[in-house]
Parts: C-alpha cells; sequence; structure tokens
C-alpha cells in the first residue's frame, strides 16, 4: 500500500529538522549512521537529542565530523561520490535529486553552468549528512508521495559564505518558484536552503491530504526562538481506503540519434530525478528510421524533474505525457541471515496475501563481492533464508 508522508514547516524545514522528524515517525537512527560510513564521511556521529521548541517537545537531530577548513565541494564531486558509494539506489536517486536541484538553483541565481556551481554550507560533511540521513528515512519508510504546507520566508539578512545574503536567500527563492510560501520572521532564516531543496525535489505543495494516520512526529532546529517555535512535522499515513491502485504518469520520446553509449545515461538521469522506471523500446520511425522509444513512470512529484532529465539528457525536441492507473504490492523489508551477512529482502503482498519476496540486489552484489561468491549463489541463500524464516 502506498504510503504518503505530509511535511507541516510550522517553523520551517532544514534538513537536520526533517531528519529528526521521520526519526520519530519510524526512521532508524542506526541506519542513517551507516550510511554515513558507507558515504565514506570521515569520523561521523550521529545523535538524537529531546528538546523543547515552544510548547512542542521535539527530537534535534545532530551530525558530527570531523572540521574542515573548505568545505567547498562542487556539484560533479557530490554527484560522484553518491553514486560510487554503496547505498541502495532509492537512498541514492533522492539524496541526488535534492542536490541537482539545489545546483541548478544555485547556477541560475550565479548565473553559471551547473558543472561550475560549488557548494559552500550546502556541500559541508554535515549538510551532506542531513540530506542522505532525509533519503534514507523516506526510503526505510517506504513513502511514495511527499506533500508539504506553505515554508514560511524570512525577510532582512544573514551572513554566509558568500557573504551577506538577503533573506530569503536566492537560492531558496528559485528553489521555491510555484509554491505558495508565508511570511517568517526578520533576520533569521526559517527555510534553508537545504529545505527548500528537498521540498522542491521530493514534495508537492498542498494541504494534508486524505489519509488514515499512521504516526507523527516533530523535528527541531538548533535556535530556540520565544516568538515562534523552530520546529517541522511530518505525519505518515496510507489512503483511507484498501485501494492499491494509483495514478501513474507515462512520460515518452522518440529519438533516432541516440547513440548507444548515450542511453545509459539518460535512464540513469531519468531514474535519478525519481521516475519509478525507465526504459527504452526499438521502433521503426518515419523515412524507415530505426530509433528507441524512452519511456519513464513517474509519480506527480517527480513528473517536472524526469520530464527535464528526458528534455536534457535525451535528444529529443519534446515529451508526450499521459496518465495511467497501476496496481501495486503493498512492500515491505525484512533482513535476513546469510552465511556472509545480513541481505534485505523485499516482500510484496495484496491483502494480507504474500505473492513475492526478493532479496535487493545491491545487498547482493555488495555481499558477493566481498565474500568473492557469484551472486546467484548470495542470492539463492537469502532466499532461502526467507522461507526458513517463514517457516519457522
Amino acid at each position: 500500500m502506498s504510503r504518503t508522508l505530509f511535511i507541516d514547516p510550522i517553523g520551517g524545514i532544514a534538513g537536520d529538522m526533517l531528519a529528526g522528524a521521520l526519526i520519530e515517525v519510524g526512521a532508524d537512527l542506526a541506519e542513517m549512521q551507516a550510511a554515513l560510513i558507507t558515504l565514506g564521511i570521515p569520523n561521523v556521529q550521529v545523535r538524537t537529542e529531546s528538546v523543547h521548541r515552544g510548547p512542542f517537545v521535539a527530537t534535534h537531530f545532530q551530525v558530527e565530523t570531523q572540521p574542515e577548513d573548505h568545505p567547498h565541494r562542487t556539484w560533479a564531486d557530490i554527484q560522484k561520490m553518491i553514486s560510487s558509494c554503496g547505498l541502495s539506489d532509492g537512498i541514492k536517486r533522492r539524496a541526488l535529486a535534492i542536490f541537482e536541484r539545489i545546483a541548478q538553483a544555485e547556477a541560475t541565481v550565479h548565473g553559471i553552468d551547473i558543472k561550475d556551481v560549488h557548494f559552500h554550507e550546502v556541500g559541508a560533511w554535515d549538510s551532506i549528512a542531513d540530506i542522505v540521513s532525509v533519503a534514507v528515512g523516506l526510503e526505510a519508510l517506504n513513502i511514495d508521495r511527499v506533500v508539504a504546507g506553505s515554508p514560511p520566508l524570512s525577510s532582512g539578512t544573514i551572513h554566509t559564505a558568500h557573504g551577506q545574503m538577503p533573506l530569503p536567500a536566492p537560492a531558496t527563492v528559485n528553489l521555491l518558484e510555484g509554491w505558495p510560501i508565508r511570511g517568517g520572521p526578520h533576520g533569521r532564516e526559517s527555510t534553508t536552503p537545504t529545505g527548500a531543496g528537498i521540498l522542491a525535489a521530493l514534495a508537492e505543495p498542498g494541504s494534508l491530504p486524505d489519509m488514515r494516520i499512521l504516526k507523527s512526529g516533530i523535528g527541531a532546529g538548533t535556535r530556540n526562538p520565544e516568538d515562534q517555535p523552530n520546529v517541522t512535522r511530518a505525519i505518515l499515513g496510507v489512503p483511507s481506503s484498501d485501494d492499491t491502485t494509483q495514478n501513474v504518469y507515462i512520460l515518452e520520446a522518440q529519438m533516432d540519434d541516440l547513440t548507444g553509449e548515450h542511453l545509459p545515461p539518460l535512464i540513469e538521469a531519468l531514474l535519478r530525478a525519481g521516475a519509478l522506471d525507465a526504459y527504452a523500446t526499438p521502433v521503426l520511425m518515419k523515412k524507415g528510421r530505426s530509433g528507441l522509444l524512452v519511456t519513464a513512470l513517474t509519480q506527480r512529484q517527480c513528473k517536472s524533474a524526469v520530464t527535464d532529465a528526458l528534455l536534457r539528457h535525451g535528444s529529443t525536441f519534446g515529451v508526450r505525457e499521459s496518465v495511467t492507473h497501476r496496481t501495486i504490492l503493498e512492500r515491505i523489508h525484512e533482513t535476513v541471515q546469510t552465511p556472509w551477512g545480513p541481505v534485505r529482502v523485499k516482500v510484496g503482498s495484496l491483502q494480507g496475501e504474500i505473492f513475492h519476496a526478493s532479496p535487493e540486489y545491491e545487498d547482493v552484489q555488495s555481499i558477493a563481492l566481498s565474500a568473492g561468491q557469484p551472486a546467484p549463489i548470495v542470492h539463492a541463500a537469502a532466499l532461502q533464508a526467507w522461507r526458513n524464516s517463514q517457516e519457522s
């Protein structure tokens, strides 16, 4: 069954605030810690603290890392770091989508090419950890849709690595183009570029959707102002009915001049932008030309980003869009032990009946590589371990 997360930016939104809220609704701090170690952040340690912010008790997510003299990284640096690490594809896609949207905004604001964008505050280890931890939390909670209320944008100025900047920060304004916003406090940044990037990349604006609430949580920012509770609330839910169908958008374009070597990067870009699936089909086009029909399936909140990726990374001059329905199995992850280490198994069920179980590809490949075992052997062992757990 699909899961929806509603983000209520009561006092604003930042990466650490949303990470804290996700932990309160069920994300695992230990999984975030493990992901950051996998990413290669040196001497990283994450922890939480229960704090008061106005009338709320909230979770403050904190990252401790090795201090850096010049924490400036390019979009290409971060893209390579995340793409080449051992995190799951779902976590990578969400994290890269956030960084790419922020990079696009910075490129627009500063009038430079996206490849020349240097992250300053967002490129520091703690900010990278915030974004990746949010991606880990969303993936672990199996969230399919993210809806967010109107974020507050402050006024005044703030000191940054770029010098004195107006509030709201120019990149924040660019990221939230098309979003309804509300006024925030003077001289105090309530919605950060990281928070705005999360909304722009992964969420759609709207009010609390119709759903059955599973759990809610509140994440705290570092400051504790007297005039406004500095918190972000997260509300996790499932559709009010037991209907397992949902709308899905089909984005497609035919291309007769895309070489084989450029197809894999295009597919990767579509998945990174949030496509549920992406594939290419050989077709015979007008004038007898052989070509490819490139298709991406996506949900509404990622439709714009996936369309942009298809236009940007493909060779087409237009993208067709249609909407259809799909029936999905409710999916959960169970971890089993193999002789070489733990493997996550994705389990699909419908109305309580299990239809499929499949060991996660990334886990199987990682263990096969480290243990020197063939991937099919690890896959079979994980599947058998899961079957044994069902019989016990």
